[in-house]
């Protein structure tokens, strides 16, 4: 939900993973989806946190573009799979394999 934003969600859930880096991964283009709404609403609820007060929250997701998709299947499922990768282990790689349409990092 994006509006009422839920401040005080984010800040439980981030008070309950003192340890977690906070991450918000879309698959639009940066210049398309909800990064440039919530970014700003989610450091407001970290500043109100105990662990995570002096953190920022970290982009993952396409560069700016002009259109929503790249057009081409392959060229889309490397983009797909380097934002999955960037958020969930901070690095944009290829996948060693797929399996199942699923990326094994």
């Amino acid at each position: 939900q994006l509006n009422p934003f839920p401040y005080d969600r984010v800040k439980e859930y981030a008070d309950k993973y003192p340890n977690a880096e906070t991450v918000w991964c879309q698959e639009e283009p940066l210049n398309m989806g909800a990064w440039a709404h919530v970014a700003p609403r989610i450091r407001t609820s970290l500043r109100e946190t105990e662990n995570h007060s002096n953190k920022e929250v970290r982009y993952a997701g396409r560069e700016p573009s002009a259109s929503v998709a790249t057009g081409n299947k392959k060229v889309h499922l490397a983009e797909e799979y380097a934002l999955l990768a960037d958020a969930l282990i901070g690095e944009a790689k290829k996948p060693s394999d797929v399996v199942g349409g699923v990326p094994v990092f």
